[in-house]
């Protein structure tokens, strides 16, 4: 998800090798935050699982 710039200094002689590091640190940030909302994803879907399942053995419903 690309949805933001980073201003990139103009007439500087190795301007390509930090475009380079930028675009390199920018993607290993979104792989980082991708993992994090995975992890936070992950763990709220356990914790509605474990409400369904506090709810179906609350109110005794049959099993499928």
């Amino acid at each position: 998800m690309k949805d933001f710039a980073i201003p990139v200094p103009a007439a500087r002689p190795d301007s390509s090798a930090d475009r380079a590091l930028i675009r390199h640190r920018v993607a290993e940030l979104e792989r980082r935050v991708g993992r994090v909302e995975a992890f936070i994803l992950g763990v709220l879907c356990t914790i509605a699982l474990s409400v369904l399942g506090g709810l179906v053995a609350l109110l005794n419903l049959p099993r499928l």
